[in-house]
This record gives structure tokens, sequence and C-alpha cells, in this order.
């Protein structure tokens, strides 16, 4: 059986690792998106793409461990984390589909109806990425404010500001979900992930 200790030490260590992944794959994520290609350049989108549904799932994984440190009992938490559950899914499609798909069909015809498609599909999937990563931001970001402590309540600011300032961009028709609409949602959205980490590693969650 094992002792108190050892067990603050694993959780001690799921924190770190869990804290670690979320900086490195929230920083990642802008400096892939700066590399996206603008041109047909099929090698380099599979590169670009299968790096951004990794960092993803990278970023999905650390934000559960937040969540679960937290408590998935909390109903914000919970449905924070099922926000940001869908965010992950649009996401990982919408890079999917211009990543893969869209490659893929070009070398095999040229039907401009069928890319038409592919490219609303593109675009619904990575605006719900937005719109859910915005909600998921704002149910967490609220119950941050409501713990005491200078920096939780520093997260639960930047989470609201990065949540509703991309989100009322879009909505707005200010920015489009183009390459440069979506390099700006994801450097926005970078803040909070980076934010946690920082937290988890100091034992501060």
């Amino acid at each position: 059986m094992r002792d108190a200790a050892g067990a603050t030490g694993d959780r001690r260590g799921a924190d770190i690792a869990a804290g670690a992944t979320l900086v490195v794959a929230a920083g990642l994520s802008v400096l892939v998106m700066a590399h996206h290609p603008t041109g047909a350049a099929p090698a380099l989108g599979r590169i670009v793409h299968g790096l951004m549904i990794a960092l993803v799932g990278g970023m999905l994984y650390g934000l559960a461990h937040f969540s679960l440190r937290r408590g998935l009992d909390r109903p914000l938490v919970l449905a924070g984390l099922v926000a940001y559950g869908l965010s992950a899914v649009a996401n990982i499609a919408a890079a999917t589909i211009n990543g893969f798909i869209v490659p893929a069909l070009a070398a095999r015809t040229q039907d401009r109806e069928l890319f038409a498609l592919l490219w609303e599909s593109n675009q619904a999937f990575a605006t719900l990425g937005v719109y859910a990563t915005a909600v998921g931001f704002i149910l967490w970001s609220l119950h941050m404010l409501s713990i005491k402590g200078d920096f939780h309540r520093m997260i639960g600011v930047a989470g609201l500001l990065t949540a509703v300032v991309p989100a009322a961009t879009f909505a707005s028709g200010a920015i489009d979900m183009d390459l440069r609409g979506a390099q700006f949602a994801y450097a926005a959205h970078a803040l909070l992930p980076i934010l946690v980490g920082i937290q988890l590693v100091r034992n501060k969650v």
C-alpha cells in the first residue's frame, strides 16, 4: 500500500507533466501557425496541420488534468472541460480537412464544388473551435475568479479577455476565419493554457 508521501510525489509529477505540456503545446501552437503555408505546399501543409493536431491534443490533456485537480464536481469546471473538448474536436476536424483531405483530393480531382464544400466545412469547424474555446475559457475563468489569490484572479481575467476578444472580433466581422484570423485566434487562446501550465508547475493550482 502506497504511503501519503508517495501519492503526493505522484501528484506533483503529474502536475509538472501536465503544466509543462500546456506551456510547450500552447507556445508551439503560435509558432507553428506562424509557419502555416499560404500556397500549394502539400508536404509542409501536412507537417503543419499534423503538428497542430498533436498540440491541440497536448493542450486538451493539460487542461483536462487542470480540471481534475480543480474538481469535476464543480459545475463551472466540468462545463468548461466539455466546451473545450468540443473545441478540440472542431479544431482537429478543421486541420484534418485542410492538411490531409484537401491535398489528397487535389491529386485526384479538380472538382471546384467539392473543394468549395471542403472549404466551407473547414471554416465551420474552425469557427466552432473559436466559440467553443471562448465558452470553455469563460467558464474556467469565472471559477478561477472565485478563488482567493492574485495569480488565480489574473488567470481569470486573462481567460475572460482571451475568450471574449477573439469571439467578438469574429462575430462582428472585423476579422474573417482565414489564415490571418486563425493565427490571431491561436495566439490569443495560447495565453490561458500557458498561465494554467505555470500554475500547475508551481503547485499552486
